[in-house]
């Protein structure tokens, strides 16, 4: 069984949110590693600045949580694993075509969804409704 998740899920487990502590039990549940790609790499960059940008968290906070993520996929709790972005791209419009009027899903959401497809992931761990929504249609097992 594999897993891979939705970037925001990750970022909760460095970020105080809300949903931290249940972030925490889902990916603890898992098997390492959960699966990543390039692209959470750069929405979990971006969310650790973002937070520097609204005042939440210092510059060498973030700094320090890219270090404590990047230690976590040195010692395999997460792997980046290669995906070709090309088949993600066209796998998010299909699935556009046959989710996103009925469950108003995101781009992202889309992304995720395909990438977790193409990785031959059978688990996405995610927070977001609609993504949970069109995740399940495509087969995939949704957590938590």
């Amino acid at each position: 069984m594999s897993a891979t998740a939705d970037s925001s899920l990750i970022v909760a487990l460095y970020l105080a949110e809300v949903d931290s502590a249940r972030a925490d039990a889902v990916c603890a549940a898992q098997l390492p590693p959960i699966l990543l790609t390039d692209w959470h790499r750069v929405e979990i960059a971006n969310a650790f600045e973002r937070a520097v940008l609204s005042g939440r968290i210092a510059a060498p906070q973030a700094a320090q949580l890219w270090q404590d993520f990047s230690e976590d996929v040195n010692a395999g709790r997460f792997r980046i694993a290669a995906v070709d972005h090309q088949a993600v791209l066209g796998r998010s419009l299909i699935l556009a075509q046959k989710h996103t009027a009925t469950k108003g899903t995101r781009s992202l959401d889309l992304i995720h969804i395909a990438t977790a497809l193409e990785l031959g992931a059978d688990t996405l761990l995610s927070f977001d409704d609609r993504q949970k929504k069109a995740a399940s249609a495509e087969g995939l097992v949704v957590l938590p």
